[in-house]
């Protein structure tokens, strides 16, 4: 059923329309000024305002004389309405009467007829038209992402007079600073040079030897004491041999040394902020702690030092066993009152099957 509503009353709940004349568009007064050549040239083009007029016929069974104490109470308004029809049910006219109510009754039907005044000329649309990735390239516009990170967006009115977008961003990641361009202006907000405004840590990767694999950013650190213990020797060499770092000489020991070895050194990089040295850090090594014969002794250490080779923390596998298989390993703390923070033993076997004790940590798998 056909309905129009004025404001909050339905006029079709007292009246039968016969006739309406929304028209097609308001009249355009053109503003205009002598040109040098032909014609003239057009300055200004202003939308006139509209008229409504609406003929009525009182539904039958309806007091006449109520309907149209009713229609004069509804239509003399000092204001616009919203005037609203049930076949164009996004949309909206702001209006008000202008000229007489006709109503003509003969006391058991009536016939009438009014006109309505659309100052701004137009009528206003009520739902929202969203132009987002999924509706992209169709009648509403496109979107569409650049090379560099920045959005395109193209939005197509298809109304008759200009509109206002409201722009929805949701961001997929963490942005500081949003920047919105158009030929008529611009609009920013954050800081360009600054996620956020404030430091925040993150995670960094300082050294992996998938993009070393001969461990050649470790150099030889012949002669240097061992942080950990100055007991053990370190002139001798570890070299790289096909799969890791492997020891290659003993080298010499001193009269309060109790074993030969050789050190390998990196200094970490700085991160990508500069800094060299982390509040905190962690890395992994695999390392093959495996004797070839009962009584095989050996010491395997990972430690890291301050910038002046100081201790901070380590750990290593020890097997002074000289008849057996036992080893264990070991972690150490450095700082000003170094210790051993804790240990646990193992078998240096290569975990092959029927072990009583798997050495389930250090084998060559």
């Amino acid at each position: 059923m056909f309905k129009v509503k004025y404001g909050d009353d339905y006029l079709t709940d007292y009246v039968k329309f016969t006739k309406i004349e929304r028209g097609v568009a308001s009249e355009n007064t053109l503003t205009t000024e002598e040109n040098s050549s032909d014609g003239v040239e057009i300055v200004n083009v202003k939308r006139g305002p509209k008229e409504i007029p609406m003929s009525f016929h009182v539904i039958d069974g309806l007091d006449v004389n109520f309907v149209r104490r009713k229609l004069a109470q509804i239509l003399s308004s000092t204001a616009n309405k919203r005037l609203n029809f049930s076949d164009e049910p996004n949309y909206y006219y702001n209006a008000i009467l202008t000229g007489k109510l006709e109503y003509t009754d003969d006391g058991f039907e009536a016939d009438g007829s009014f006109t309505l005044f659309v100052s701004d000329g137009a009528a206003h649309r009520t739902d929202r038209v969203t132009l987002n990735s999924t509706n992209s390239g169709g009648s509403s516009g496109t979107i569409t992402k650049n090379a560099d990170g920045s959005v395109r967006i193209k939005v197509i009115n298809n109304g008759t007079k200009p509109a206002y977008p409201r722009i929805d961003i949701t961001n997929n990641q963490e942005n500081g600073y949003l920047s919105l361009a158009h030929v008529s202006g611009g609009f920013a907000m954050g800081k360009i040079a600054e996620a956020d405004g404030k430091n925040v840590q993150k995670s960094e990767q300082l050294y992996d030897s998938n993009t070393d694999s001969s461990f050649s950013k470790f150099k030889d650190a012949t002669g240097t004491a061992n942080p950990q213990n100055s007991g053990l020797g370190t002139n001798g060499t570890i070299s790289f041999q096909s799969d890791g770092l492997r020891f290659a000489t003993q080298g010499t020991m001193s009269a309060t040394q109790f074993a030969g070895g050789g050190m390998k050194v990196m200094t970490l990089p700085a991160d990508s902020n500069r800094h060299i040295g982390a509040a905190n850090l962690y890395s992994h090594f695999n390392l093959f702690a495996w004797a070839g014969a009962m009584g095989q002794t050996g010491i395997l250490q990972i430690l890291f030092t301050d910038i002046n080779d100081k201790l901070v923390a380590g750990y290593g596998i020890t097997k002074s066993d000289m008849s057996g298989n036992s080893a264990k390993c070991s972690f150490w703390v450095g700082g000003n009152t170094p210790k051993e923070y804790t240990s646990f033993g193992f078998e240096t076997n290569n975990a092959e099957k029927n072990q009583k004790y798997p050495n389930n940590m250090f084998n060559s798998s």
